[in-house]
């Protein structure tokens, strides 16, 4: 399987006429991959609330961390970098980011057009996040390399500066190509679900072991039944007429424990612990709050991470010498007792002051203290 099959997650067989041949292929097409069986589109898994919860969790995360460069030698931050201080100016960078990790998390790449360049090293400074159903390129089947560049809304974008695109490629083909089955099954569940809450009673006949009635009287006899089952619990029958239900009813088709098994099933694909999204019966143990994040970060956030921040560190991005990082500093703070013993060893030891000890609690400086008196 090539690059661009391991992109698509598809892994087709090339006819000799078409291995011969340049052809435009889609990033995303109906079902996103025409050889999934099983792949759904982003409107319905965010029906799906496992899903939903676990896109938020993890791009909503993401997208409220600070992004920024250092120095590669020193670890000194860099300022003034707009790209990645707001790289949409018509858009908070949060959500930006937010749409950007999803693209990653469902789709397995994502892309940002460049608005414009610095006219000192002609390195972008605005982007903005473009859907990437809207993005094709050329390949040529044989080699899977790229011909000409990409392609936006059937326009062919240059290869730099204005107008080009920034590609976000991530670790696999994303998360509605390798989990369609999943999620299709829960989608099933909730409207089994509906169905059930609509009509909660298994399904009722009503038996005639008498002469038969004309059909108006049938029909009245049916829609005087329902009428009386909605306004009360029970209802009378007269006459050489007996109910008969059959089915099952909610307990009995386990709906409860199935979307259970399916969520947790979710959480496994969106690599999360279970418990982020309610999918375990049992409680979670005890940990507090800066362990948790520190295990949300090492095991399901970083990957999505590194793929935006090294990519925004290549040198058509970002200068030789300097790196992006983003900054986990407030996320993985612990609660104010944990800092405090924290800063006071630094005081200790001589590594801090105190004004950069208040700096850390978010406190205003004391000032000099000798000149003040």
């Amino acid at each position: 399987m090539g690059f661009i099959d391991f992109l698509l997650g598809t892994t087709p067989e090339k006819s000799d006429v078409q291995a011969k041949a340049n052809l435009a292929i889609p990033y995303y097409q109906d079902n996103f991959s025409p050889f999934q069986a099983f792949g759904i589109n982003r409107g319905d898994a965010m029906q799906v609330p496992a899903v939903a919860r676990a896109r938020n969790i993890i791009c909503g995360t993401i997208g409220e961390l600070g992004l920024h460069s250092y120095n590669e030698i020193t670890g000194a931050k860099i300022e003034g970098r707009p790209l990645l201080k707001q790289p949409d100016p018509a858009l908070p960078r949060f959500i930006t980011m937010c749409w950007t990790i999803e693209d990653i998390l469902f789709l397995g790449h994502a892309f940002w057009l460049v608005l414009e360049v610095s006219p000192e090293d002609g390195r972008p400074i605005a982007c903005r996040r473009i859907d990437p159903t809207r993005v094709t390129f050329t390949t040529d089947l044989q080699t899977d390399e790229i011909l000409n560049g990409f392609y936006l809304d059937g326009n062919l974008c240059p290869a730099y500066g204005v107008g080009s695109l920034i590609m976000f490629s991530g670790l696999d083909e994303g998360l509605l190509n390798r989990g369609g089955r999943t999620i299709r099954t829960a989608l099933e569940l909730e409207m089994a679900v509906s169905r059930m809450a609509a009509e909660p009673n298994p399904t009722m006949v009503i038996k005639n072991t008498g002469v038969d009635l004309p059909p108006e009287q049938v029909s009245s006899l049916l829609a005087s039944w329902k009428q009386a089952r909605q306004q009360r619990s029970t209802a009378y029958l007269s006459g050489p007429l007996d109910v008969t239900t059959f089915g099952y009813d909610a307990g009995q088709m386990q709906l409860s424990e199935s979307r259970l098994n399916t969520a947790a099933e979710i959480a496994r694909l969106c690599n999360i612990p279970a418990w982020y999204i309610n999918a375990e019966s049992a409680s979670a143990t005890y940990s507090n709050v800066s362990q948790e994040r520190r295990s949300l970060v090492d095991f399901s956030l970083k990957p999505y991470m590194a793929c935006i921040s090294e990519r925004l560190s290549m040198n058509d991005l970002t200068p030789r010498g300097s790196v992006v990082k983003f900054d986990l500093d407030d996320y993985l703070r612990g609660n104010p007792l944990e800092q405090i013993e924290v800063l006071e060893r630094m005081l200790a030891a001589g590594i801090i002051n105190v004004d950069e000890a208040r700096e850390e609690m978010e406190l205003a400086p004391r000032g000099n203290e000798a000149n003040a008196t």
